[in-house]
Protein backbone atom coordinates (compact mmCIF):
# COMPACT_ATOMS: atom_id res chain seq x y z
CA UNK A 1 0.00 0.00 0.00
CA UNK A 2 1.88 3.46 -1.05
CA UNK A 3 2.90 5.92 1.79
CA UNK A 4 0.16 8.78 2.12
CA UNK A 5 1.43 11.91 0.15
CA UNK A 6 3.97 14.29 1.53
CA UNK A 7 3.19 17.89 2.35
CA UNK A 8 4.95 20.36 0.89
CA UNK A 9 5.78 21.95 4.35
CA UNK A 10 8.63 18.84 4.37
CA UNK A 11 11.60 19.98 2.28
CA UNK A 12 14.20 19.46 4.45
CA UNK A 13 15.67 15.83 4.39
CA UNK A 14 16.25 15.50 7.96
CA UNK A 15 11.87 16.68 8.19
CA UNK A 16 10.92 14.03 5.74
CA UNK A 17 13.93 11.38 7.63
CA UNK A 18 11.45 12.29 10.82
CA UNK A 19 8.37 11.64 8.90
CA UNK A 20 9.56 8.53 7.19
CA UNK A 21 10.48 6.88 10.26
CA UNK A 22 7.84 7.89 12.44
CA UNK A 23 5.00 6.28 9.91
CA UNK A 24 6.79 3.25 9.32
CA UNK A 25 7.26 2.89 13.22
CA UNK A 26 3.38 3.44 13.10
CA UNK A 27 3.02 1.18 10.34
CA UNK A 28 4.93 -1.54 12.58
CA UNK A 29 2.72 -0.91 15.27
CA UNK A 30 -0.18 -1.49 13.27
CA UNK A 31 1.24 -4.67 11.81
CA UNK A 32 2.18 -6.26 15.48
CA UNK A 33 -1.51 -5.66 16.80
CA UNK A 34 -3.27 -6.54 13.24
CA UNK A 35 -1.09 -10.02 14.02
CA UNK A 36 -1.94 -10.61 17.27
CA UNK A 37 -5.15 -9.96 16.28
CA UNK A 38 -5.48 -12.36 13.90
CA UNK A 39 -3.77 -14.76 15.47
CA UNK A 40 -6.60 -14.59 18.29
CA UNK A 41 -9.54 -14.50 15.65
CA UNK A 42 -8.02 -17.88 13.87
CA UNK A 43 -7.70 -19.45 17.45
CA UNK A 44 -11.61 -18.48 18.59
CA UNK A 45 -12.58 -19.67 15.40
CA UNK A 46 -10.77 -23.33 15.17
CA UNK A 47 -11.58 -23.86 18.63
CA UNK A 48 -15.44 -23.30 17.83
CA UNK A 49 -14.71 -26.02 15.42
CA UNK A 50 -12.91 -28.33 18.20
CA UNK A 51 -16.16 -27.67 20.98
CA UNK A 52 -18.96 -28.58 18.20
CA UNK A 53 -16.95 -31.93 17.56
CA UNK A 54 -16.67 -31.85 21.21
CA UNK A 55 -20.49 -31.28 21.67
CA UNK A 56 -21.55 -34.07 18.74
CA UNK A 57 -19.47 -36.74 20.71
CA UNK A 58 -20.98 -35.99 24.37
CA UNK A 59 -24.56 -36.47 22.58
CA UNK A 60 -23.21 -39.43 21.54
CA UNK A 61 -21.92 -40.73 24.31
CA UNK A 62 -24.94 -39.99 26.30
CA UNK A 63 -27.43 -41.50 23.95
CA UNK A 64 -25.22 -44.72 24.13
CA UNK A 65 -25.46 -44.46 27.62
CA UNK A 66 -29.45 -43.87 27.70
CA UNK A 67 -29.64 -46.81 24.74
CA UNK A 68 -27.18 -49.54 27.25
CA UNK A 69 -29.42 -48.57 30.02
CA UNK A 70 -32.55 -50.14 28.75
CA UNK A 71 -31.14 -53.48 28.66
CA UNK A 72 -29.31 -52.99 31.73
CA UNK A 73 -25.70 -52.32 30.34
CA UNK A 74 -23.07 -49.70 31.41
CA UNK A 75 -20.39 -50.33 29.58
CA UNK A 76 -19.56 -52.11 26.34
CA UNK A 77 -16.03 -52.61 24.29
CA UNK A 78 -15.21 -50.57 21.58
CA UNK A 79 -18.30 -47.74 22.52
CA UNK A 80 -15.78 -44.75 22.39
CA UNK A 81 -15.05 -46.11 18.61
CA UNK A 82 -18.54 -46.40 17.86
CA UNK A 83 -19.30 -42.61 19.34
CA UNK A 84 -16.35 -41.60 17.29
CA UNK A 85 -17.73 -43.46 14.02
CA UNK A 86 -21.54 -41.97 14.50
CA UNK A 87 -19.70 -38.13 14.92
CA UNK A 88 -17.54 -38.79 11.80
CA UNK A 89 -20.48 -39.58 9.66
CA UNK A 90 -21.70 -35.85 10.76
CA UNK A 91 -18.96 -33.96 8.47
CA UNK A 92 -16.44 -34.90 5.65
CA UNK A 93 -14.43 -36.52 7.88
CA UNK A 94 -11.20 -38.01 6.12
CA UNK A 95 -10.05 -40.55 8.82
CA UNK A 96 -10.35 -41.21 12.68
CA UNK A 97 -7.91 -42.10 15.64
CA UNK A 98 -9.66 -43.15 19.21
CA UNK A 99 -7.13 -43.70 22.25
CA UNK A 100 -8.20 -44.47 25.26
CA UNK A 101 -7.43 -43.00 28.53
CA UNK A 102 -4.10 -44.57 29.00
CA UNK A 103 -3.05 -42.69 25.61
CA UNK A 104 -3.38 -46.31 24.01
CA UNK A 105 -4.47 -47.07 20.54
CA UNK A 106 -8.11 -48.46 19.94
CA UNK A 107 -9.62 -47.34 16.57
CA UNK A 108 -8.50 -46.77 13.22
CA UNK A 109 -10.59 -45.61 10.38
CA UNK A 110 -10.24 -46.53 7.62
CA UNK A 111 -6.72 -47.94 8.99
CA UNK A 112 -4.11 -47.17 11.58
CA UNK A 113 -1.70 -45.13 9.49
CA UNK A 114 0.42 -44.79 12.56
CA UNK A 115 -0.14 -45.65 16.43
CA UNK A 116 2.13 -42.62 17.78
CA UNK A 117 -0.09 -41.27 20.59
CA UNK A 118 -0.76 -37.04 20.80
CA UNK A 119 2.03 -35.32 23.14
CA UNK A 120 1.87 -35.12 26.24
CA UNK A 121 1.10 -31.50 26.20
CA UNK A 122 -2.14 -32.14 24.30
CA UNK A 123 -2.97 -34.67 26.41
CA UNK A 124 -3.42 -32.97 28.99
CA UNK A 125 -5.31 -30.48 27.72
CA UNK A 126 -7.69 -33.09 26.37
CA UNK A 127 -7.85 -34.99 29.57
CA UNK A 128 -9.01 -31.48 31.54
CA UNK A 129 -11.60 -30.84 28.99
CA UNK A 130 -10.50 -28.84 26.41
CA UNK A 131 -11.01 -29.65 22.91
CA UNK A 132 -7.66 -29.23 20.26
CA UNK A 133 -8.32 -27.65 16.74
CA UNK A 134 -5.19 -27.29 14.03
CA UNK A 135 -5.37 -25.90 10.56
CA UNK A 136 -2.65 -27.77 8.16
CA UNK A 137 -1.99 -26.91 4.59
CA UNK A 138 -1.99 -30.30 3.28
CA UNK A 139 -2.32 -33.77 4.11
CA UNK A 140 1.50 -34.14 5.25
CA UNK A 141 3.14 -37.83 5.10
CA UNK A 142 1.40 -39.56 7.41
CA UNK A 143 -2.01 -38.92 5.62
CA UNK A 144 -0.68 -39.11 1.97
CA UNK A 145 -2.84 -42.90 1.62
CA UNK A 146 -5.56 -40.98 2.71
CA UNK A 147 -5.74 -37.56 0.86
CA UNK A 148 -4.33 -37.60 -2.53
CA UNK A 149 -4.87 -33.53 -3.05
CA UNK A 150 -1.72 -32.69 -1.66
CA UNK A 151 -2.98 -28.61 -1.57
CA UNK A 152 -6.01 -29.60 0.17
CA UNK A 153 -6.09 -28.12 3.79
CA UNK A 154 -7.41 -30.06 6.72
CA UNK A 155 -8.66 -29.58 10.01
CA UNK A 156 -7.03 -31.73 12.79
CA UNK A 157 -9.65 -32.01 15.77
CA UNK A 158 -8.98 -33.89 19.23
CA UNK A 159 -11.61 -34.49 21.39
CA UNK A 160 -11.64 -35.20 24.73
CA UNK A 161 -14.44 -38.41 25.78
CA UNK A 162 -15.72 -38.71 28.51
CA UNK A 163 -18.32 -41.41 29.92
CA UNK A 164 -21.79 -40.47 30.47
CA UNK A 165 -22.66 -41.63 33.53
CA UNK A 166 -19.52 -40.51 35.70
CA UNK A 167 -18.41 -37.79 33.61
CA UNK A 168 -14.56 -39.24 34.01
CA UNK A 169 -11.98 -38.74 30.95
CA UNK A 170 -12.25 -41.77 29.14
CA UNK A 171 -10.03 -41.10 25.61
CA UNK A 172 -10.05 -38.75 22.98
CA UNK A 173 -10.87 -38.96 19.39
CA UNK A 174 -8.87 -37.18 16.72
CA UNK A 175 -10.08 -36.18 13.47
CA UNK A 176 -9.58 -35.01 10.08
CA UNK A 177 -11.50 -33.15 8.15
CA UNK A 178 -11.85 -31.44 4.91
CA UNK A 179 -10.89 -28.24 5.80
CA UNK A 180 -11.33 -26.26 2.77
CA UNK A 181 -14.84 -24.18 4.43
CA UNK A 182 -12.81 -23.00 7.67
CA UNK A 183 -9.70 -21.83 5.40
CA UNK A 184 -11.88 -19.88 3.11
CA UNK A 185 -13.33 -18.83 6.22
CA UNK A 186 -9.70 -17.50 7.57
CA UNK A 187 -8.28 -16.28 4.37
CA UNK A 188 -11.81 -13.87 4.07
CA UNK A 189 -10.89 -13.06 8.17
CA UNK A 190 -7.77 -12.14 6.64
CA UNK A 191 -8.69 -9.96 3.90
CA UNK A 192 -10.74 -7.76 6.08
CA UNK A 193 -8.04 -7.41 9.04
CA UNK A 194 -5.75 -6.15 6.07
CA UNK A 195 -8.25 -3.72 5.00
CA UNK A 196 -9.37 -2.34 8.23
CA UNK A 197 -5.58 -1.88 9.20
CA UNK A 198 -4.82 -0.39 5.83
CA UNK A 199 -7.31 2.03 6.58
CA UNK A 200 -6.40 2.67 9.87
CA UNK A 201 -2.46 2.93 8.98
CA UNK A 202 -3.65 6.04 6.55
CA UNK A 203 -6.14 7.56 8.94
CA UNK A 204 -2.97 7.30 10.99
CA UNK A 205 -0.29 8.50 8.92
CA UNK A 206 -2.59 11.28 7.58
CA UNK A 207 -2.64 12.58 11.16
CA UNK A 208 1.16 11.70 12.00
CA UNK A 209 1.64 13.51 8.93
CA UNK A 210 -0.64 16.80 9.80
CA UNK A 211 0.60 16.79 13.21
CA UNK A 212 4.17 16.98 12.13
CA UNK A 213 3.51 19.77 9.32
CA UNK A 214 2.12 21.60 11.61
CA UNK A 215 4.53 21.46 15.02
CA UNK A 216 7.52 21.87 11.92
CA UNK A 217 5.96 24.89 10.57
CA UNK A 218 5.53 25.82 14.20
CA UNK A 219 9.10 25.49 14.74
CA UNK A 220 10.18 26.99 11.94
CA UNK A 221 8.08 30.10 12.65
CA UNK A 222 9.82 30.29 16.02
CA UNK A 223 13.20 29.43 14.52
CA UNK A 224 12.96 32.80 12.13
CA UNK A 225 11.44 34.78 14.96
CA UNK A 226 14.74 33.78 17.24
CA UNK A 227 17.42 34.27 14.18
CA UNK A 228 15.21 37.84 13.44
CA UNK A 229 15.86 38.57 17.00
CA UNK A 230 19.64 37.28 17.13
CA UNK A 231 20.24 39.40 14.11
CA UNK A 232 18.57 42.17 16.31
CA UNK A 233 20.78 41.70 18.84
CA UNK A 234 24.13 40.76 17.01
CA UNK A 235 23.26 44.25 15.10
CA UNK A 236 23.00 46.41 18.26
CA UNK A 237 25.68 44.58 19.82
CA UNK A 238 27.43 45.78 16.56
CA UNK A 239 26.39 49.56 17.45
CA UNK A 240 26.83 49.72 20.85
CA UNK A 241 31.09 48.53 20.36
CA UNK A 242 30.69 50.86 17.22
CA UNK A 243 29.51 53.64 19.79
CA UNK A 244 31.79 52.73 21.75
CA UNK A 245 34.83 53.05 19.58
CA UNK A 246 33.58 56.12 18.64
CA UNK A 247 32.92 57.62 22.23
CA UNK A 248 36.70 56.75 22.96
CA UNK A 249 38.18 58.56 19.51
CA UNK A 250 35.85 61.27 20.18
CA UNK A 251 37.11 62.15 23.63
CA UNK A 252 41.24 61.24 22.27
CA UNK A 253 40.19 63.70 19.28
CA UNK A 254 38.59 66.14 21.36
CA UNK A 255 41.88 65.97 24.05
CA UNK A 256 43.94 65.52 20.70
CA UNK A 257 42.59 68.80 19.36
CA UNK A 258 42.60 71.30 22.76
CA UNK A 259 46.38 70.01 22.90
CA UNK A 260 47.44 70.82 18.76
CA UNK A 261 45.30 74.13 18.42
CA UNK A 262 47.15 76.62 19.99
CA UNK A 263 50.86 75.16 19.08
CA UNK A 264 49.41 74.53 15.56
CA UNK A 265 48.34 78.13 14.61
CA UNK A 266 52.06 79.37 15.84
CA UNK A 267 53.58 76.78 13.82
CA UNK A 268 51.62 78.49 10.95
CA UNK A 269 52.77 81.79 11.93
CA UNK A 270 56.38 80.98 11.87
CA UNK A 271 56.31 78.77 8.22
CA UNK A 272 54.38 82.11 6.96
CA UNK A 273 57.28 84.81 8.12
CA UNK A 274 59.58 82.23 6.74
CA UNK A 275 58.31 81.67 3.72
CA UNK A 276 57.95 86.05 3.07
CA UNK A 277 61.24 86.42 3.83
CA UNK A 278 62.97 84.04 2.34
CA UNK A 279 65.55 84.83 -0.85
CA UNK A 280 65.48 81.39 -2.77
CA UNK A 281 62.52 80.34 -4.97
CA UNK A 282 62.07 76.71 -4.64
CA UNK A 283 62.61 77.49 -0.40
CA UNK A 284 59.81 79.74 -0.54
CA UNK A 285 57.83 77.44 -2.58
CA UNK A 286 58.28 74.65 -0.57
CA UNK A 287 57.61 76.93 2.28
CA UNK A 288 54.42 78.33 1.27
CA UNK A 289 53.15 74.95 0.59
CA UNK A 290 54.07 74.28 4.22
CA UNK A 291 52.12 77.25 5.22
CA UNK A 292 49.06 76.46 3.48
CA UNK A 293 49.66 72.45 4.51
CA UNK A 294 49.20 74.50 8.18
CA UNK A 295 46.40 76.74 7.56
CA UNK A 296 44.28 73.67 6.32
CA UNK A 297 44.91 71.52 8.66
CA UNK A 298 43.81 74.59 11.57
CA UNK A 299 40.78 75.19 9.46
CA UNK A 300 39.66 71.45 9.46
CA UNK A 301 40.44 71.96 13.84
CA UNK A 302 38.32 74.82 13.75
CA UNK A 303 35.72 72.83 12.29
CA UNK A 304 35.77 69.98 14.63
CA UNK A 305 36.06 72.15 17.49
CA UNK A 306 33.03 74.13 16.26
CA UNK A 307 30.62 71.04 16.14
CA UNK A 308 32.21 69.61 19.75
CA UNK A 309 31.05 73.37 20.95
CA UNK A 310 27.34 72.81 19.39
CA UNK A 311 27.48 69.16 20.42
CA UNK A 312 27.91 71.42 24.17
CA UNK A 313 25.86 74.51 23.96
CA UNK A 314 23.69 73.77 21.22
CA UNK A 315 22.73 75.29 18.16
CA UNK A 316 20.33 78.22 17.27
CA UNK A 317 21.39 78.97 13.80
CA UNK A 318 19.95 77.16 10.47
CA UNK A 319 21.89 76.47 6.89
CA UNK A 320 20.11 76.15 3.92
CA UNK A 321 20.74 72.75 1.73
CA UNK A 322 23.02 74.94 -0.93
CA UNK A 323 24.80 76.78 2.19
CA UNK A 324 25.86 73.28 3.13
CA UNK A 325 26.77 71.37 -0.11
CA UNK A 326 28.99 74.97 -0.29
CA UNK A 327 30.68 74.09 2.99
CA UNK A 328 31.35 70.78 1.79
CA UNK A 329 32.91 71.92 -1.77
CA UNK A 330 35.01 74.45 -0.44
CA UNK A 331 36.98 71.69 1.94
CA UNK A 332 37.05 69.51 -1.37
CA UNK A 333 38.28 71.94 -3.82
CA UNK A 334 41.82 72.35 -3.41
CA UNK A 335 42.08 68.29 -3.45
CA UNK A 336 39.95 68.52 -6.46
CA UNK A 337 42.30 70.99 -8.63
CA UNK A 338 44.81 69.20 -7.60
CA UNK A 339 44.09 66.04 -9.49
CA UNK A 340 42.11 67.81 -11.96
CA UNK A 341 38.41 66.50 -11.19
CA UNK A 342 35.02 68.09 -11.94
CA UNK A 343 32.89 69.29 -8.96
CA UNK A 344 29.40 69.26 -9.97
CA UNK A 345 26.30 70.34 -7.58
CA UNK A 346 23.11 70.48 -7.43
CA UNK A 347 21.28 72.20 -4.68
CA UNK A 348 18.10 73.46 -5.70
CA UNK A 349 15.46 72.64 -2.83
CA UNK A 350 15.47 75.72 -0.65
CA UNK A 351 15.07 73.38 2.45
CA UNK A 352 17.30 74.89 6.10
CA UNK A 353 18.60 72.31 8.67
CA UNK A 354 18.90 72.91 12.36
CA UNK A 355 22.88 74.21 13.29
CA UNK A 356 23.79 70.82 14.97
CA UNK A 357 22.38 68.64 11.59
CA UNK A 358 24.13 70.87 8.94
CA UNK A 359 27.39 70.57 11.03
CA UNK A 360 27.03 66.78 11.22
CA UNK A 361 26.21 66.69 7.75
CA UNK A 362 29.18 69.09 6.82
CA UNK A 363 31.03 66.79 8.36
CA UNK A 364 29.68 63.59 7.06
CA UNK A 365 29.56 65.04 3.31
CA UNK A 366 33.68 66.00 3.46
CA UNK A 367 34.08 62.80 4.40
CA UNK A 368 32.06 61.51 1.65
CA UNK A 369 33.46 63.63 -0.81
CA UNK A 370 37.07 62.86 -0.34
CA UNK A 371 36.41 59.14 -0.65
CA UNK A 372 35.00 60.05 -3.73
CA UNK A 373 38.23 62.36 -4.80
CA UNK A 374 40.31 59.73 -4.06
CA UNK A 375 38.18 56.67 -5.88
CA UNK A 376 37.76 58.93 -8.87
CA UNK A 377 40.49 58.71 -11.87
CA UNK A 378 42.31 61.92 -12.60
CA UNK A 379 40.09 64.39 -14.80
CA UNK A 380 37.06 62.53 -13.63
CA UNK A 381 34.01 64.04 -11.97
CA UNK A 382 32.13 64.10 -8.40
CA UNK A 383 28.44 64.77 -8.14
CA UNK A 384 26.79 66.22 -4.75
CA UNK A 385 22.85 67.17 -5.12
CA UNK A 386 20.58 67.81 -2.88
CA UNK A 387 17.44 66.48 -3.18
CA UNK A 388 13.83 67.09 -0.88
CA UNK A 389 12.02 64.07 -0.60
CA UNK A 390 8.58 63.08 1.12
CA UNK A 391 7.96 59.38 2.44
CA UNK A 392 7.58 59.00 6.40
CA UNK A 393 7.82 63.48 6.56
CA UNK A 394 9.77 65.92 5.15
CA UNK A 395 13.06 64.69 4.29
CA UNK A 396 16.18 66.33 2.78
CA UNK A 397 18.83 64.08 1.07
CA UNK A 398 22.33 64.21 -0.26
CA UNK A 399 24.01 62.66 -2.78
CA UNK A 400 27.64 61.99 -3.35
CA UNK A 401 28.52 60.24 -6.60
CA UNK A 402 31.86 59.60 -7.79
CA UNK A 403 33.23 58.11 -10.93
CA UNK A 404 35.43 55.32 -9.67
CA UNK A 405 35.73 51.70 -10.29
CA UNK A 406 32.87 50.82 -7.64
CA UNK A 407 33.91 49.42 -3.89
CA UNK A 408 35.61 46.80 -3.14
CA UNK A 409 34.14 43.31 -2.11
CA UNK A 410 35.59 43.71 1.52
CA UNK A 411 34.13 46.91 1.71
CA UNK A 412 30.78 46.26 0.72
CA UNK A 413 31.18 43.02 2.78
CA UNK A 414 30.91 45.35 6.16
CA UNK A 415 29.47 48.60 4.78
CA UNK A 416 29.35 50.95 7.62
CA UNK A 417 31.62 48.67 10.07
CA UNK A 418 34.90 49.21 10.82
CA UNK A 419 36.88 46.99 8.72
CA UNK A 420 40.97 47.15 7.16
CA UNK A 421 40.97 50.01 4.58
CA UNK A 422 42.22 49.74 0.96
CA UNK A 423 43.70 53.22 0.89
CA UNK A 424 47.44 53.86 2.36
CA UNK A 425 47.16 55.60 5.61
CA UNK A 426 43.83 54.85 6.03
CA UNK A 427 41.77 53.89 9.09
CA UNK A 428 38.71 51.55 8.15
CA UNK A 429 36.71 54.02 10.48
CA UNK A 430 35.51 56.22 7.78
CA UNK A 431 32.40 55.21 6.42
CA UNK A 432 30.92 53.73 10.27
CA UNK A 433 32.10 57.00 11.78
CA UNK A 434 30.03 58.68 9.27
CA UNK A 435 27.04 56.41 9.14
CA UNK A 436 27.48 57.19 13.08
CA UNK A 437 27.57 60.58 12.74
CA UNK A 438 24.47 60.48 10.03
CA UNK A 439 22.48 58.68 13.40
CA UNK A 440 23.29 61.43 15.89
CA UNK A 441 22.22 63.89 13.38
CA UNK A 442 18.82 61.54 13.29
CA UNK A 443 19.13 60.45 9.46
CA UNK A 444 20.94 57.46 7.42
CA UNK A 445 23.58 56.55 5.64
CA UNK A 446 22.73 54.52 2.60
CA UNK A 447 24.14 53.01 -0.32
CA UNK A 448 22.58 53.64 -3.70
CA UNK A 449 24.69 51.39 -6.03
CA UNK A 450 28.33 50.80 -6.50
CA UNK A 451 29.55 49.23 -9.62
CA UNK A 452 32.06 50.01 -12.72
CA UNK A 453 30.41 52.86 -13.27
CA UNK A 454 30.77 54.54 -10.25
CA UNK A 455 29.50 54.74 -6.23
CA UNK A 456 26.85 56.83 -4.95
CA UNK A 457 26.09 57.39 -1.39
CA UNK A 458 22.58 58.73 0.21
CA UNK A 459 22.75 60.98 3.29
CA UNK A 460 19.01 61.46 4.61
CA UNK A 461 18.27 64.15 6.82
CA UNK A 462 15.11 64.84 8.67
CA UNK A 463 13.81 68.92 7.96
CA UNK A 464 11.77 69.06 11.05
CA UNK A 465 13.57 69.99 14.54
Amino acid sequence: MPPPATPATFRRPAQLLIVTLTVTVFAVVVAFVTLQLRASLQEQVLRREGEALAAVASMQLANNAAELAKVGVTDVPGELADVALKTSRLRGVFGIRVFDASRALIEAVPFAWTEEPPVAADWTQLAAGAPIARLRRGPGPALAVLVRDSSLPLLEAWVPLERASTHAFAGAAQFWIDGRTIAAELAALDRRLAVQAGLAWLAGAAVIALALAWAFRRLAAANDALRLRSDDLARANRELVLAAKTSALGAVTAHLIHEIKNPLAGLEVFVANQADGSQRDDAGAELAAASELTRRLRTMINDVVAVLRDEQHGASFELTAAEVCELALARARPAAAARGIVLDCDRSPAVSLAGRRANLACLVLHNLLQNALEASPAGGRVRLAAVAEKKAGDELAFLVEDSGAGLPDAVRARLFQPCPSGKPGGSGLGLALSAQLAAQAGGRLELVRSDSSGTCFRLVLSVGG
